[in-house]
């Protein structure tokens, strides 16, 4: 069944949250769901690191949109069993959306709620009902820098992290990261701040060196710096792997509303959604994308058969590379870069849940 309102009821809910929250407090918007299931929608004050702000004197005070979902009365017993998740998402798709589809067996953070875990989901700045900077309507006004960097977005995930911390009287937690997500957001912060990650998941990702091409078109994003995108599910095929005939009935047609619902204009541009440069720029320019020999954290690196974000060779390369005692890969044969809306999803999540749950020495 496609709950076609769920991603415009919560544009609507993040805006009105957002004229509400005069004095920046926290205040969670909560939902119930099917089978025990809480929803919670934070918005978090945040003293945002995206330059134009100071170069423009502005207040640096931004939002920062958590998508939170619990089995109703697990909030108090899922620290004690270490069973809190981040879940940290890619260039193009806002972390709700990605994470939490409202069609059938779509969202992997139902899925691994109903498996008793506590499951956080962000959104970056310029992304989904976070805050977006002056720049992303006139990208002209301040020609310096491209939104939502690398910098930006480790910082967005340490404000979240303490905040999961500070909500639920834990020292650290599990990271995922998909995309943009695995190739540097998640694995620089846990490089920084080592003793706050529990284990680290990387899906989606690619550790090789940008080819000449990329870098070309990096530099150019760069100038650019705000990207429109046309939802198509032809798109995913050619450029992710994800094929039409392995989606689940209705995937597409739900996502293609809710991410269109996160831009305002979407209407005005024919049907497209805008998006920061600054993750695919720094993606397309980095000569490394960080120094895996500094994870020490157990982690896993999971990849889909036939995604095209990174080789088989590639993500195995990184395994190698980890400096962690506990590491692990595995590959899902049949999925593509938007498994989380595929057939294949459950063989994928469960084969996180499986290395998330397994006890080290």
């Amino acid at each position: 069944m496609i709950q076609k309102s769920e991603g415009t009821k919560a544009k609507k809910i993040g805006w009105f949250l957002t004229v509400i929250l005069l004095g920046f407090l926290i205040i969670p918007f909560s939902r119930a769901l099917a089978g025990g299931l809480v929803t919670n929608d934070y918005f978090l004050n945040h003293q945002s690191i995206e330059p134009v702000y100071k170069a423009k004197k502005l207040d640096p005070t931004v939002l920062i949109h958590v998508h939170e979902v619990v089995l109703k009365g697990r909030e108090r017993t899922v620290p004690a069993q270490g069973k809190i998740l981040l879940l940290a998402h890619g260039a193009a798709t806002a972390g709700y959306i990605g994470f939490d589809g409202g069609c059938e067996n779509c969202s992997m953070m139902r899925y691994f709620a109903q498996a008793g875990w506590d499951v956080f989901s962000l959104d970056y700045e310029n992304f989904g009902l976070s805050t977006s900077s002056p720049v992303m309507d006139n990208p002209s006004w301040y020609p310096e820098e491209t939104p939502t960097t690398t910098d930006v977005a480790v910082s967005d995930i340490a404000r979240v992290v303490d905040f999961i911390c500070n909500l639920r009287g834990v020292g650290k937690v599990n990271l995922f990261g998909w995309s943009f997500g695995a190739i540097r957001s998640t694995p620089i912060y846990t490089i920084q701040n080592p003793g706050k990650v529990g284990k680290l998941v990387l899906f989606g990702g690619q550790y090789g060196d940008p080819s000449e091409k990329e870098n070309q078109q990096g530099a150019m994003f760069k100038k650019i710096k705000v990207l429109p995108m046309m939802p198509s599910a032809q798109t995913w095929a050619v450029s992710n792997g994800t094929k039409v005939e392995n989606l689940r009935p209705g995937a597409f047609e739900w996502f293609r509303e809710a991410i269109l619902a996160t831009d305002p204009k979407s209407g005005e541009m024919g049907g497209q959604y805008r998006f920061p440069a600054g993750p695919i720029s720094d993606i397309f320019l980095a000569k490394t994308q960080f120094d895996a020999s500094k994870i020490t954290v157990p982690t896993l690196v999971i990849r889909a058969g036939l995604d095209l974000a990174g080789t088989t060779e590639d993500n195995k390369k990184l395994v190698e590379r980890l400096g962690s005692k506990v590491k692990k890969y595995v590959e899902i044969p049949m999925g593509g870069h938007y498994i989380f809306f595929e057939k294949t999803n459950t063989e994928f999540y469960k084969a996180i849940k499986d290395f998330l749950e397994e006890k080290v020495n």
